[in-house]
């Protein structure tokens, strides 16, 4: 049964931390493109993805406009109202409190506090570019699909669905938020190009590839 103190959270943080799971394509891609940028004028602002403990991670994005800052998640979720508090940004949902801190070699702590945590959990974020951090959101994409894939397995399917269920208008995005292409701001689809994927069935069902397509062409995923 799920947690009920999940359900207070609201949806935006409650994606937030449900999102914190292990995605090891996603720092093994983060390890390969190098990763950074030189920060903008406003430290806080840009793009960051992060490694927990082990293989979990987030993505984040913040954007400001005038003395307003917004804040996207995993990839691209509203997290909820920012606030500048001294040098960070605070996110106060009175449940979970998240508290972002930027500190030198374009690094950013983001710690979560509340009622959630037995104690603060900081997770460290590094800075990167937008196109490392589109590319990292079609590796999000993946875990979200295979996710769903898990569950329709688990949920007594026998196969792995057939094609045309994987995609935004099958049955698969019935069960998981659909992820985005941040190439085209639309859904992931199922095609061979750039912040897309193509899943296929194999072995009868018993198994599935499921690849994503980066920037530059690669792929990512088997």
């Amino acid at each position: 049964m799920a947690d009920p103190r999940l359900r207070r959270l609201g949806r935006p943080v409650a994606l937030l931390l449900a999102a914190l799971i292990g995605a090891a394509a996603l720092a093994l891609l983060l390890a390969a493109c190098g990763g950074g940028t030189s920060a903008s004028s406003d430290p806080l602002v840009g793009y960051w993805i992060g490694t927990g403990k082990g293989a979990q991670m987030t993505m984040i994005q913040i954007h400001k406009d005038g003395d307003t800052y917004k804040v996207l998640s995993n990839p691209d979720t509203d997290a909820g109202t920012a606030k500048k508090v001294g040098d960070g940004l605070v996110i106060d949902t009175h449940v979970v409190k998240l508290t972002f801190t930027p500190m030198p070699q374009d690094k950013m702590n983001l710690q979560f506090t509340g009622e959630m945590f037995k104690q603060p959990v900081n997770v460290s974020l590094s800075r990167v570019t937008e196109a490392e951090y589109k590319d990292g959101a079609v590796a999000y994409g993946l875990v979200a699909i295979r996710r769903g894939l898990a569950m329709w397995k688990a949920g007594g399917g026998k196969k792995y669905p057939p094609a045309k269920e994987v995609a935004p208008t099958g049955m698969l995005a019935k069960m998981i938020s659909w992820p985005t292409n941040l190439f085209t701001n639309g859904p992931m689809v199922p095609e061979a190009n750039t912040g897309n994927f193509v899943y296929a069935p194999t072995q009868g069902g018993k198994s599935y590839s499921l690849k994503g397509y980066l920037a530059d062409g690669s792929t990512l995923g088997k």
